[in-house]
């Protein structure tokens, strides 16, 4: 039996992602510690992470 495909993702969405209690307070405690909602840690730290996997296969040039 075939898996069923994944939707595409799009660009300049906002999905809704659930996470657990431990999860949530170790975002929290995260996003207080840099001064960040924890919205906005969680898109920075996916924006900073995806760079250093481009970084490291060479795909994006130094800015």
């Amino acid at each position: 039996m075939a898996a069923p495909k994944n939707k595409p993702t799009k660009p300049n969405h906002l999905y809704k992602i659930g996470f657990g209690v431990n999860q949530t307070e170790k975002i929290n405690k995260a996003a207080n510690a840099v001064n960040e909602t924890p919205q906005q840690f969680i898109k920075n730290s996916t924006l900073n992470g995806a760079e250093v996997i481009n970084a490291a296969a060479g795909l994006v040039k130094k800015k």
